[in-house]
C-alpha cells in the first residue's frame, strides 16, 4: 500500500544521492490515499485523463501536461470517466542536482511560483518526452556515465519548463473548470483552519451547499473524503511539529485539531505506520 509519509517512500540512491524515476506506466489504478514527500516530483501525463489535487487546488490533467509538486505538499491522482491512462514520474532532491540544484529556486521556476500544472505546446512535447524517455532508459540501463546524463536531461527539462513558466505566467494556461473553483476554495479554507473544529455541515453553510452534494463533490474531485483529508492535512502538520519542536505529543495534537489524544494516535498511526513518538525517534536518527 502506498504511504502517506515520506519516511517510507522507497528511493534508490546514486552516490548517496537521492533520485529515482517511475516507469512509464499504463494503469487504471488510482492512489490509494493522498501523500506527500521530502522530493521534488515531475509528473507528464502522456495519455488518458486525471483529477489531480495538488496543495490547496484541483485540475483535469490532460495528454502533454506537466504537473510539478513541492516537497511535503499534499497530492493525490484519481480516475475520470477515462479509466485508462500512461505518465511518466521522476522523483529528486536538489542535491541530486549539485550546483545546478540552483534552477529549482530560481524566480521563474514552476516550484518557486507554485505553478502546479503546464500544459506544453506540441511543438515542446515532444522534446520533453525523449528527455522523459532517456532518464528512465539510462536509469534503468545505468551504463557508465548514466548519472551524468539523467542530471543533463533532468537540467534541460527544469530549464524549459521555467522558460515555459516565465512566458505563461501572465496568462491562463490551464483551465480550471467551476467546479474545481469551488473545491480548490473550500480546500484552501481546510489548510487554513485546520486547527479549529470543522465539520462537513459547517463547511456547507459556509459555502452555501448542502452536505450531501458537497460529499459527493469533494469525494469526486479529490478521491477522498471530508474527514480523510481534513486528517491528511491535520498529520501534516504534527508530523512538522514533532519534527521540529520538543512540545509533548498531547499538546501538539490539540495543537493541530485533535480533541482526543487516542484517536490522534490511531490516525496518526493509520496515516504513517509509525506512532508518534516512533516518528519523532526516527527523524533525529
Amino acid at each position: 500500500m502506498e504511504s502517506t509519509t515520506d519516511l517510507r517512500y522507497q528511493t534508490f540512491p546514486l552516490a548517496g544521492i537521492e533520485f529515482y524515476p517511475e516507469e512509464n506506466v499504463v494503469s487504471s489504478e488510482e492512489m490509494r490515499r493522498p501523500h506527500y514527500h521530502e522530493m521534488y516530483e515531475i509528473y507528464y501525463l502522456i495519455s488518458g485523463e486525471r483529477n489531480y489535487l495538488i496543495g490547496n487546488k484541483t485540475y483535469k490533467i490532460t495528454p502533454g501536461d506537466l504537473v510539478f509538486i513541492r516537497p511535503y505538499e499534499i497530492h493525490r491522482a484519481t480516475n475520470t470517466s477515462v479509466l485508462y491512462h500512461e505518465r511518466i514520474v521522476v522523483h529528486f532532491s536538489k542535491e541530486f542536482l549539485g550546483e545546478n540544484g540552483s534552477w529549482v529556486d530560481d524566480e521563474h521556476s514552476p516550484f518557486t511560483t507554485h505553478t502546479s500544472v503546464i500544459s506544453l505546446p506540441l511543438t515542446v512535447q515532444k522534446r520533453v518526452e525523449e528527455l522523459l524517455y532517456r532518464i528512465n532508459s539510462e536509469y534503468r540501463k545505468k551504463e557508465k556515465g548514466f548519472d551524468t546524463l539523467i542530471k543533463a536531461a533532468l537540467i534541460e527539462l527544469l530549464v524549459t519548463s521555467l522558460r515555459l513558466n516565465r512566458d505563461t505566467m501572465n496568462k491562463s494556461s490551464h483551465y480550471v473548470t467551476p467546479m474545481h473553483q469551488k473545491i480548490s476554495s473550500m480546500i484552501r479554507f481546510i489548510n487554513e483552519n485546520y486547527e479549529s473544529p470543522l465539520m462537513l455541515s459547517s463547511l456547507a453553510k459556509q459555502f452555501h451547499i448542502s452536505p450531501f452534494y458537497l460529499s459527493r463533490l469533494f469525494k469526486k474531485t479529490t478521491g477522498f473524503t471530508f474527514i480523510e483529508y481534513l486528517s491528511t492535512v491535520r498529520i501534516k502538520a504534527a508530523q512538522k511539529l514533532l519534527r521540529e519542536t520538543k512540545w509533548k505529543v498531547s499538546f501538539i495534537a490539540e495543537k493541530v485539531g485533535f480533541q482526543d489524544l487516542a484517536h490522534f494516535g490511531k490516525i496518526f498511526k493509520k496515516t504513517s505506520n509509525y506512532t508518534p513518538l516512533q516518528y519523532r525517534k526516527m527523524c533525529k536518527k
